[in-house]
């Protein structure tokens, strides 16, 4: 009787972990992934390649994020598209384009739009929609990607979003809530483009990868990398910085 209670018991301590993980909802697991996803006071410096089937060439950026509504991205090299920068504040993107010395606000709709020509957007790179209100969420499987036990959602967007994609599948890993690959598929569910991602690191807290790259899916020998070289969590970045005039002065 006694070994009979102890299995029985035994059986429930092991169930409950099991239901809790299981019991997260679609939603519940693309917000999870989307606050790993913004760390605050953040600042990194990347390299992105953009890959195609004649000539490749390497754009140095320099990134800075006070939240999830508040971005800068400078560019650093090479010197043709040097002192370009990009600011995200709140609903509204901006350019600053040196050669020109203009300023460009950029419209919500031209977010999926190519970002310096590579295969990265817009929303890619300063973040300017979200999985979480955007899009509604269905929680489909699990599945592994680079051997990473990864929940598999289905994502469409609300009547209200703005975004160019008629579907998104996400693979998001259960245990560091990485999203390790996104497909985008268009109007005709025909695919599009699929991001992948790769040597996850943990900082403070968050998980996010090194290593990012975009491959179109229509586009043989195409593909865009961005490498993370080295980042740090600043605090002492003001709110301030993050204003149309300093995007000017960032040279």
């Amino acid at each position: 009787m006694i070994l009979r209670v102890i299995q029985i018991t035994t059986l429930i301590l092991l169930w409950i972990p099991l239901v809790s993980a299981q019991s997260m909802s679609a939603s519940q697991i693309i917000e999870k992934a989307q606050k790993n996803r913004n760390i605050n006071d953040f600042l990194a410096q990347a390299d992105m390649t953009i890959y195609r089937p004649t000539w490749e060439r390497s754009i140095g950026i320099k990134t800075w994020g006070k939240s999830i509504d508040m971005g800068m991205i400078l560019i650093v090299s090479p010197p043709k598209e040097k002192g370009q920068a990009f600011l995200k504040r709140d609903e509204d993107i901006w350019s600053w384009q040196p050669a020109i010395e203009r300023t460009v606000k950029i419209a919500a709709s031209a977010t999926g739009s190519s970002w310096l020509g590579s295969d990265f957007t817009i929303d890619d790179m300063l973040n300017s929609s979200s999985f979480l209100y955007e899009f509604n969420h269905d929680l489909s499987g699990e599945e592994k990607i680079h051997g990473d036990l990864c929940y598999k959602l289905l994502l469409t967007p609300t009547p209200e979003s703005v975004t160019i994609w008629n579907k998104l599948i996400i693979w998001i890993s259960k245990t560091s809530f990485v999203e390790r690959k996104i497909e985008y598929y268009d109007e005709d569910n025909v695919l599009i483009r699929t991001l992948t991602s790769n040597n996850i690191e943990t900082y403070e807290g968050h998980h996010f990868p090194l290593h990012v790259e975009v491959i179109p899916a229509d586009k043989e020998g195409c593909k865009t990398i961005i490498k993370i070289l080295n980042y740090a969590i600043d605090p002492s970045i003001k709110e301030s910085f993050f204003s149309l005039q300093n995007m000017k002065r960032l040279n």
